[in-house]
C-alpha cells in the first residue's frame, strides 16, 4: 500500500519553555518537520504543546491506517532519561484517547521511535482523509530522572497508510463504464448506475 508522510505545519498551542533551536524562528512545528539539525527543545519537565499536520495530498480511495514517528533524545546529563507522552487529538483539542509514552536518552538521538498502528480513531470506523486532514497532536514531557535533563525532539510525523483510488474503466465485451466499485450504463436511453 502507498503511503504518504504528513509533518507539522502549525503549532496551535505553545509554551514559552518549548523552543526552537537551530532555525531560530520560534515556531516548535518548524522544528520537527524534518531530520535534521533544528530542535524543539525544552529545560522544565511538564509542559506541553499543541502541534498540527500538513493535509493529505495524494488522491486516495480508503484509509488503512496511520501511525507517528519521532525522533529525540536527551542532551543535558549522561544517564538522562525522558518521558514524553504524544496524544492525538481532533480539530477540537478533545483525545481520541490513543495517548502512548516514548522514553528519550543521551544515546536515543538517531532512533527513530514508532507509535502503535492505529486503523481507527475510535474502535470501529475506519480513519477518513477528513479526520486525518484535522489531525493534531499534544507533545507533554511528563517526567526526567534527573533535574539537568534537556529534552530535544527532532523529527515528527505520521505515515498515513492508504488504498489508491479505483480506476474508472470502459469494458468493450459488455459495453458498460465501471465507475470505482460500480458500473454506470446506458441502456434504451436511460442511464443506470450499480
Amino acid at each position: 500500500m502507498p503511503i504518504e508522510k504528513i509533518v507539522p505545519d502549525a503549532t496551535t498551542t505553545s509554551h514559552p519553555t518549548w523552543t526552537e533551536i537551530g532555525g531560530g524562528t520560534g515556531n516548535v512545528n518548524l522544528a520537527l518537520d524534518a531530520d535534521d539539525g533544528n530542535y524543539a527543545r525544552c529545560t522544565t519537565v511538564t509542559n506541553k504543546f499543541i502541534v498540527t499536520f500538513g493535509d493529505l495530498t495524494v488522491a486516495l480511495g480508503s484509509i488503512n491506517s496511520i501511525r507517528f514517528y519521532v525522533n529525540g533524545f536527551d542532551s543535558g546529563v549522561r544517564g538522562g532519561s525522558d518521558v514524553v507522552t504524544f496524544d492525538l487529538l481532533n480539530a477540537s483539542d478533545s483525545s481520541y484517547s490513543l495517548a502512548e509514552n516514548k522514553t528519550f536518552t543521551d544515546i536515543t538521538i538517531n532512533t527513530v521511535q514508532a507509535g502503535t498502528e492505529r486503523t481507527t480513531s475510535d474502535g470501529s470506523a475506519a480513519w477518513t482523509e477528513a479526520f486525518v486532514n484535522c489531525l493534531r497532536m499534544k507533545v507533554t514531557w511528563d517526567t526526567e530522572n534527573n533535574a539537568n535533563c534537556i529534552l530535544n525532539l527532532d523529527h515528527l510525523y505520521i505515515d498515513v497508510d492508504y488504498n489508491e483510488p479505483l480506476a474508472d474503466t470502459y469494458n468493450t465485451n459488455d459495453s458498460k463504464i465501471h465507475v470505482g466499485a460500480g458500473t454506470l450504463y446506458v441502456q434504451s436511453g436511460t442511464i443506470y448506475i450499480n
